[in-house]
């Protein structure tokens, strides 16, 4: 019996997170939609609370562009959102992976609280 419930329990509380997840990569996404009218971005990804942007070229906008995506992905989660440029080629890359990535931008609350980006 205890066995079963905390089996119910522990099933109960993974969907649940798989469902919020869910819901924070559904907000972000929709917070980031303007990319797709960006020439220059070939691809991006969302992670959880993580955005990878995939740059083929660096445009004029290049850094504003990135600021913006952290400030409406967190407007539209809610929580702390952090973006990462990369390379268009380099679709499979991830944090902590040792690779090189151009810059990155982290927003809380609407603002911008880390930007590696170059003016």
């Amino acid at each position: 019996m205890l066995k079963s419930t905390l089996l119910a329990s522990l099933f109960l509380s993974l969907t649940l997170n798989f469902a919020h997840a869910s819901a924070l990569e559904s907000a972000l996404i929709k917070g980031v939609k303007f990319l797709d009218d960006v020439p220059e971005v070939e691809w991006y990804r969302v992670d959880g609370n993580t955005l990878v942007i995939g740059w083929k070229g660096i445009p004029r906008f290049f850094t504003r562009t990135n600021r913006k995506a952290a400030i409406r992905g967190t407007i539209t989660t809610g929580k702390k959102v952090k973006v990462w440029a990369v390379r268009h080629n380099q679709k499979k890359w991830a944090i902590g992976k040792g690779q090189s990535f151009i810059c990155s931008v982290s927003a809380k609350n609407g603002r911008v609280k880390t930007d590696t980006c170059p003016d």
